[in-house]
């Protein structure tokens, strides 16, 4: 069950990908209910670490085909929009990791960096030179294996710049030292722009340190602290 608002988004998602055979088939709704019937996945086994040129190839095939969706006659959130509560969610979790682990100091890297890559998210939006349906929560645990291939559930859907599905599968696939050669891979291989790819990353990388729940949060750490995240997240 999932409260009626979320219910009713995810729902106009899965419906505007419909034809792209890129996401799980929805049969039916109960938004009283927040309740959705989905096509059952087998074997429905997440995207595996492993591998990058596969997570390379899978990611770029679904977001080609999942941003082929037109969000005009759909009611959204934009990006911008969202943005102040995505950063919200990461504060709140660094709070409760820091608590429940009684590590004060877990998701410092990411924490004196979120201003910088609030500053980096609006001008990513704003120049934008176009809009898609964008996933909202692209991650491995969201792309299942079907019968004939993978497909992604549990979409946060909203209306932005398509570089920025790109940056958000980069940033939460393993391995850290990574993330910015992948992002430029799936943009490569979508004919997306590899700079704006990159700095998407640099952006989903922090909130990523601010979460502070990865079994790999030092690796992560230490990467973003690295220049060329500095670099990317100042800009342009």
């Amino acid at each position: 069950m999932k409260p009626p608002g979320q219910a009713r988004a995810e729902a106009g998602a899965l419906a505007a990908w419909a034809g792209t055979r890129a996401a799980v088939r929805l049969i039916e709704t109960d938004f009283a209910l927040g309740a959705l019937l989905l096509e059952r996945m087998r074997p429905g086994t997440p995207l595996q670490e492993g591998s990058d040129d596969e997570a390379v190839e899978v990611a770029a095939d679904l977001l080609t085909r999942l941003h082929r969706a037109t969000p005009e006659a759909l009611s959204f959130p934009t990006l911008a929009e969202a943005y102040p509560s995505l950063e919200a969610q990461a504060l709140d979790d660094v709070a409760f990791e820091r608590r429940v682990r009684d590590e004060p100091e877990r998701g410092d890297a990411g924490l004196v960096r979120i201003g910088a890559a609030r500053a980096a998210a609006m001008a990513l939006c704003a120049s934008a030179d176009r809009l898609v349906l964008l996933h909202g929560d692209f991650v491995d645990k969201n792309i299942l294996r079907a019968r004939d291939g993978y497909a992604v559930v549990d979409p946060s859907p909203q209306v932005g710049d398509p570089h920025s599905d790109v940056g958000f599968f980069a940033a939460y696939h393993r391995p850290a030292s990574a993330i910015l050669q992948r992002a430029e891979a799936i943009a490569e291989r979508m004919g997306l722009d590899g700079h704006r790819a990159r700095r998407w990353a640099a952006v989903w990388t922090v909130h990523q340190s601010c979460q502070a729940w990865r079994e790999d949060q030092r690796s992560l750490d230490a990467v973003l602290a690295g220049d060329d995240f500095e670099k990317l997240l100042a800009g342009p």
